[in-house]
């Protein structure tokens, strides 16, 4: 019912303030060098790029399967299947960051108990990103102790058994697929949000790490930087990431700038009346500067970076606001820049290629633009 109202909400605020934009200008179709191909291979961090077994720098990029991780559901079989695998390489990608709810694989009433069907999804997702040549990165997107992002999830952080089930999990994940190359790394949580500070995510990344590393030491770990810290939104001047002690190590960070562009409208962002304004050509140096700071501080770390998520809400491909213009904007300075990429998302109602939260996927209801924009862009 929450999910209807907010919908609803959604659609009146938007219809009632859709401005009258002219027709905006043709986004820029200038296309990315061929991404990695080939049969699967183990990546690895080394100084500040990631490559393969070979030495090679990888060139990935990708879209997120959020899996349905908002309503908690354990086994989304309704969210993909093996054809989308295709549709992804059609357009050119060759990642696919794949969420996960702990509900997949463990029970509130039996934890440490790692469920058979969860183990069963995640293999056949496998099998079927192998036989269309993409990698996945496994995220741990809602936790033990709640999802993180837009300031949930305490419990993760005010009982500790909740972060040794999370740590337990992770290094059951690795023991598993310790030898599968598929899997380009592990993201071990999505937009950690603290209530003390920078160092209580640090802690947990690095015991996190400890014990994967104690079953798997040829996986990428992933870490992402602190979301918030104490209610506070803003960023240090370590752009709010925090390092840890490893051999092979990736660091990431979401991008969803301007915000009352990317997220015209949202309601559960508080954005309902807001409206994010029209993309023109001449805003592309916002987003160059924004990105800037991330790739600083990659630079003075001398570490590699992946950018895990952007995107933009459905309401900024509508009413000539122009998303498709800030879409190709994005995707060409991420190229430029040499970062991994996954957009956020796939199959959802909001930030989505295919519409229809806990649907099958139905091409009629796609955003056929910016699938065609993937394709002109990245396939060959």
């Amino acid at each position: 019912m929450r999910r209807l109202l907010l919908a609803l909400l959604f659609t009146v605020s938007a219809c009632a303030s859709a401005p009258d934009y002219p027709p905006p200008a043709a986004p820029s179709l200038k296309r990315a060098v061929p991404g990695t191909v080939g049969p699967h291979g183990f990546l690895h961090a080394a100084g500040a790029r990631w490559v393969d077994d070979a030495g090679v720098p990888v060139r990935l990029r990708g879209i997120a399967f959020g899996n349905e991780v908002y309503s908690k559901n354990p086994l989304p079989t309704a969210h993909h299947g093996e054809a989308d695998y295709a549709r992804l390489r059609a357009m050119g990608m060759n990642l696919v960051r794949f969420y996960l709810y702990y509900g997949t694989l463990e029970d509130d009433a039996a934890p440490f108990h790692y469920k058979d069907e969860g183990w069963a999804w995640l293999d056949r997702n496998i099998a079927w990103a192998r036989a269309h040549g993409v990698y996945l990165i496994l995220n741990v997107h809602a936790p033990q102790g709640g999802f993180q992002s837009l300031g949930e999830g305490g419990a993760l952080w005010s009982q500790p058994a909740n972060q040794d089930r999370f740590v337990a999990m992770w290094r059951a994940i690795a023991a598993r697929y310790a030898n599968e190359p598929v899997i380009a790394g592990y993201d071990l949580l999505n937009e950690p949000v603290v209530p003390r500070s920078k160092q209580q995510w640090q802690q947990l990344a690095q015991r996190t790490a400890n014990a994967i590393r104690e079953v798997d030491r040829r996986h990428s770990v992933i870490v992402e930087r602190v979301n918030a810290v104490a209610g506070k939104w803003d960023n240090d001047a370590e752009m709010n990431f925090v390092t840890i002690d490893d051999p092979n190590v990736v660091y990431t960070f979401h991008f969803y700038e301007p915000f009352a562009f990317t997220h015209t409208h949202a309601p559960w962002a508080g954005m309902a009346r807001v409206e994010g304004g029209q993309w023109a050509p001449a805003r592309r140096a916002e987003l160059a500067v924004g990105l800037q700071r991330y790739l600083d501080w990659g630079a003075r770390h001398g570490v590699p970076l992946y950018l895990g998520e952007f995107g933009l809400i459905r309401g900024a491909f509508e009413a000539n606001r122009n998303g498709l213009g800030w879409a190709a904007d994005m995707v060409d300075l991420a190229e430029a820049a040499d970062l991994p990429w996954t957009w956020h998302s796939y199959h959802e109602d909001y930030f989505a290629l295919y519409y229809g939260y806990g649907k099958p996927i139905d091409p009629a209801n796609a955003n056929d633009a910016l699938i065609e924009l993937f394709r002109d862009k990245l396939a060959r």
